[in-house]
């Protein structure tokens, strides 16, 4: 028994990460047996023709001519039963499919007749054919499915057909006669079968190396802690990049436009670099894909992707083309590193899915890698500033187009720049060491306008350690931040528009972008409204249409709601009290979601978005509160209170941005999110009372225990999709 124990205790690394992967390979396994398992039978159907207020007798055989631009593999039909007495239809229909051109019969079905439900309504009884019936080529395919009867009792079956044909319809014959009208036929065009378990058994395989490994660096401790953060981040990147694939993430689909703008750009040399319009993109001709552009991501947009995603591209070397799709503004400063992976791709001459996935992997690696770099450098609660990298919302929107991507990660490192600058063991500082923190602040300010009071963390910095140069280091710095901010960005074009009352900006997001159109809406839970611009952009806005009222004997039109008076500068000096009103409302009902689009409650974009169970949001802000009270290096009073000051400031001015996008009729504020917020959390969570710290050092274990947690997440987000 003595051995025993100390062979245990010699092995007890192995053993306990042996345990901890049997323990997540049974988690898997009973998802998998229950939730997972069965719904191979997901397919996916449209209505050829959805229109029956009339029914035709079967007696021999119906026939329907048709046209078809979809691959068939169920048909369904909207029956009725005729009874004899008691007694049902009993029998076989028997379909059959042809080639209306050739006459060839592409496929065959029987089914019983006794199977159909006998109800007083019609319902759709689908058929299966005897083959799959693929479109081998684009375009349309003429059909005739013929229906016939062969009846074994007296109880006859009826078919639902609407008098007047639709567009697909060529031709109605029941019964030997040619009857005006069209059937009505449901389609069924694609089945999901045994891909939705292959998938989700190569997201477990990959959850659990993670697992495993990052068992084998937390308890080996001889890897650094950034190192692990680089590992964790990337590696829960690409399972998030699986689970939520491209035209997913908030507004995506316009930062798309605006990556592959940018490559276009370069890649085509008869077009002038960054230059083109903000209210159209570019991309090769054959970039266009409709499953995946949907962005509400289902079983299907996996399989689709799967199939393609080692396609390669047959256009014309260094062709482009002009699409009538938005960009979101007129920088292309954060979409350089996205950009740079998409040209990767056109170099490569890969298809449209694979180059997605390259530009968002390369978002992803700069990420991290930067992510890692400021966990190294930040002298003070490196545990705050790894968790905050590790959210699931965070880690979201670094495997994502998104342009916070890029500024998640500069803001995250700008930070941790400044306060190694200021309070790391050293006495003078060279102006070699002020580049890089220099260069970061300058790409944050003029990117988003709610964050230019990060350059203000300068002020940590010592004037001691700057010498005879502080003041001018730091007024000119600042100097510059605006120089930047109001030519680079449109700056002025946005406090015009912020005071004068013009909705048209983005003010709501936050941004600084000079485009009247491309506002980063975001999901809102706000009244639904259409903001005044009405563009294509703002995809959640919807319109307050003219209703008569519910009150019928009065019969009177709703007032239309005028959505260019808004929370502008003047409207809120001079009615406090109804801005006052409007926030604690919003914080009031909509406390929930800002909570939840900060940790990662609620990912992907499309409503009702991909919801995540307030568990793990529970779980990941205790280990965000635990992260909070690690014991190290304390900051002054004066710098914490500085920290918190500049970090409210930042997240107030996302408060107003989106007030003043806000209508005034709204009764909470329109676009608000809690990732507004998520650039500016690390320097919130400075600010921490000494005496609540904690004794012992876990900053290793609350990582990884992160790390599991946001496995859970995406188990959890998984299982949203499935169920779609």
């Amino acid at each position: 028994m003595e051995k025993l124990l100390t062979q245990i205790k010699r092995h007890r690394r192995l053993l306990g990460g042996a345990v901890l992967l049997a323990v997540a390979f049974f988690i898997f396994a009973c998802v998998w047996l229950t939730q997972v398992r069965g719904n191979g039978e997901k397919s996916r159907s449209w209505m050829i023709n959805d229109q029956f207020s009339e029914f035709a007798l079967i007696d021999d055989t119906v026939t329907q001519d048709f046209v078809c631009d979809r691959d068939l593999l169920y048909m369904g039909f909207a029956f009725k039963v005729q009874k004899a007495g008691d007694e049902g239809p009993t029998g076989v229909l028997e379909l059959t499919l042809t080639d209306l051109d050739t006459g060839e019969v592409l496929a065959t079905s029987e089914g019983d007749m006794s199977n159909i439900l006998d109800t007083t309504e019609a319902y759709y009884t689908t058929l299966g054919l005897s083959q799959p019936v693929e479109l081998t080529e684009a375009g349309e395919r003429h059909y005739r499915v013929s229906l016939t009867a062969h009846y074994t009792g007296e109880g006859r079956l009826l078919i639902g057909y609407t008098p007047t044909a639709n567009e697909a319809g060529l031709g109605l014959t029941v019964n030997g006669e040619s009857t005006e009208g069209m059937l009505a036929i449901l389609g069924v065009y694609a089945q999901i079968g045994g891909f939705v378990t292959k998938f989700y058994w190569v997201i477990a395989l990959l959850a659990l190396i993670l697992i495993g490994a990052g068992w084998w660096l937390f308890t080996g401790k001889k890897c650094p802690l950034h190192r692990m953060v680089f590992c964790f981040v990337l590696a829960l990147g690409i399972l998030f990049n699986m689970v939520l694939p491209p035209y997913s993430a908030p507004d995506e689909q316009f930062h798309i436009n605006q990556s592959f703008t940018l490559a276009s750009t370069i890649y085509n040399p008869y077009l002038p670099v960054a230059q083109s319009q903000i209210h159209s993109s570019l991309r090769r001709p054959s970039d266009v894909d409709v499953i995946v552009q949907d962005g509400e991501t289902t079983v299907f947009t996996w399989q689709h992707i799967a199939k393609n995603l080692l396609t390669t591209n047959s256009d014309p070397f260094t062709h482009t083309q002009d699409y009538d799709e938005y960009q979101v503004d007129s920088s292309y400063t954060m979409y350089w590193i996205s950009a740079l992976g998409v040209l990767a791709g056109f170099l490569l001459r890969l298809g449209f899915i694979p180059t997605l996935f390259l530009g968002r992997l390369t978002n992803l690696v700069f990420f991290a890698f930067l992510a890692a770099w400021a966990v190294k450098r930040t002298p003070v609660a490196k545990a705050v500033f790894a968790s905050v990298a590790l959210l699931p919302m965070t880690l979201h929107l670094a495997a994502s187009y998104s342009r916070d991507s890029n500024l998640l990660a500069l803001c995250l490192l700008f930070a941790a720049l400044v306060l190694d600058l200021a309070f790391a063991p050293r006495e003078q500082i060279g102006w070699k060491q002020l580049i890089l923190p220099a260069l970061a602040g300058l790409l944050i300010v003029p990117s988003k306008i709610v964050y230019f009071p990060l350059a203000l963390l300068v002020f940590l910095i010592p004037a001691a350690r700057l010498g005879r140069f502080s003041k001018a280091f730091k007024s000119g710095f600042l100097a510059l931040c605006l120089v930047i901010f109001f030519f680079n960005a449109g700056g002025q074009v946005i406090l015009n528009d912020f005071m004068s009352g013009n909705t048209q900006v983005a003010a709501g997001a936050a941004s600084t972008s000079v485009s009247a159109e491309t506002a980063e809406t975001a999901q809102s839970t706000a009244e639904p409204a259409q903001s005044a611009s009405e563009s294509a952009a703002q995809s959640t806005a919807s319109v307050p249409e003219s209703s008569e009222g519910a009150t019928a004997p009065q019969m009177e039109e709703a007032p239309v709601q005028d959505d260019s008076v808004c929370y502008t500068l003047p409207y809120i000096l001079s009615h406090p009290l109804d801005t006052l009103e409007l926030a604690i409302r919003s914080v009031v009902e909509n406390g929930d979601h800002y909570v939840k689009t900060l940790i990662g409650g609620t990912l992907s974009y499309f409503d009702p978005g991909v919801q995540i169970a307030w568990t793990w949001m529970a779980a990941l802000m205790i280990l965000l509160v635990l992260a909070w009270l690690q014991p190290g290096f304390e900051l002054p009073v004066w710098a914490k209170a500085l920290c918190l000051l500049i970090g409210l400031a930042c997240c107030g001015l996302a408060v107003l941005g989106c007030i003043s996008w806000t209508p005034t009729y709204y009764t909470t504020i329109y676009g608000l999110q809690g990732r507004y917020f998520l650039p500016v959390l690390s320097l919130l969570l400075l600010a921490r009372p000494k005496r609540l710290l904690l004794q012992t050092d876990c900053t290793r274990g609350l990582i990884y225990a992160v790390t599991l947690v946001d496995i859970l997440v995406l188990l959890n987000a998984f299982l949203s999709i499935l169920a779609r």
